[in-house]
């Protein structure tokens, strides 16, 4: 789904705002009429159909405005959770000078969620496998081992794991998924087969052995195998629970969104000529920016330029006194 917005900004900060979503086939038309809140005023419209192509959906609204602060969002898509919304907002100041007047414009963008709650929702999946895997080992030896040794044990093994997970997530996103990010690969690669039963079982069989050494090792592993497998499942139930229930919190309202595509492209056309602006291109008045979710997943992305305009009629009147002061000087001197 792509989001298109052009805004046009007049001298007194009044304008218009053209906004146009763009859904690729049915499925796409499905979840935006589903998802989004779209702008009041607008239609939906289905281009002719083309041979061995979906049809694309188009969703365009016009809106006027004396007061840039005072426009509704243009975009809001909506989370599992009622409340749970990623959505824009808009600001625009206006700053009058004797020979200059000066627009700072402002477009912010965000998600439903943000760092603390990501951490959260990661910190409830990793303490509950924990626990429970502790359980499940000390229910199959409880003369043997301890719980809080066994947690301890597992902790050293694998928390080093969560946290660069988090840590590599937060600083890039769903980026991670990016065939060239050799580092990420390797890493989860790593914690796959540390996790993994070809490993576990072994890793964990030598402890349960060192803690007693008359134990039968084949029957220790034999035993591990079936709680494992039963662990599984329990971790599986437990992760679509969590993340049905809790997704939002974590990744925010696109999800993993690794296989679709939510280009944003946002132009605005300012008074006077723009000085300053963070966008990608700039043309005497117009900046345009192109960006996507994931700049704007656990934090604030925000679009900003400054343009501005010269009072041709304060100069005119400078320029007049000026002239006239040196024709009063010119005279004096003749006499």
């Amino acid at each position: 789904i792509n989001f298109t917005a052009l805004t046009k900004i007049n001298d007194d900060g009044s304008g218009f705002r053209i906004t146009t979503y763009t859904a690729d086939g049915a499925s796409e038309k499905d979840e935006l009429i589903k998802n989004y809140d779209l702008p009041a005023g607008g239609s939906l419209e289905s281009e002719k159909d083309v041979k061995d192509k979906s049809p694309d959906y188009t969703y365009e609204a016009k809106r006027l405005f004396k007061d840039l602060n005072n426009l509704a969002p243009d975009y809001v898509r909506k989370g599992a959770k009622p409340g749970h919304v990623s959505n824009n907002k808009f600001s625009l100041k206006i700053k009058r000078g004797a020979f200059f007047t000066t627009y700072e414009y402002e477009e912010t963008y965000k998600d439903s969620t943000d760092e603390r709650q990501f951490r959260e929702f990661c910190e409830r999946w990793y303490s509950h496998n924990l626990d429970e895997a502790v359980k499940d080992l000390t229910d199959i030896f409880p003369r043997l081992l301890e719980k809080e040794k066994v947690k301890a044990l597992l902790n050293e093994r694998y928390r080093p794991y969560v946290d660069y997970l988090m840590t590599a997530f937060l600083k890039k996103g769903s980026s991670l998924a990016d065939e060239d990010n050799v580092e990420f690969k390797e890493k989860m690669d790593e914690y796959e087969r540390r996790y993994g039963e070809e490993e576990f079982l072994p890793f964990m069989a030598d402890y349960i052995v060192s803690c007693d050494k008359g134990i039968n090792r084949q029957e220790v592993l034999r035993k591990l195998k079936e709680a494992y497998k039963k662990y599984e499942e329990k971790a599986g139930a437990y992760g679509e629970r969590l993340a049905e229930d809790n997704y939002d919190d974590a990744f925010g309202v696109y999800g993993m969104s690794i296989f679709k595509s939510y280009p944003f492209n946002i132009s605005v056309v300012m008074p006077g000529k723009i000085v300053s602006a963070n966008s990608q291109e700039v043309s005497r008045n117009v900046a345009k920016w192109e960006f996507s979710p994931a700049d704007f997943l656990f934090k604030e992305y925000t679009l900003r330029a400054t343009s501005r305009k010269l009072n041709y009629v304060a100069v005119a009147i400078l320029a007049v006194a000026l002239m006239t002061a040196v024709i009063l000087i010119l005279r004096k001197i003749k006499r």
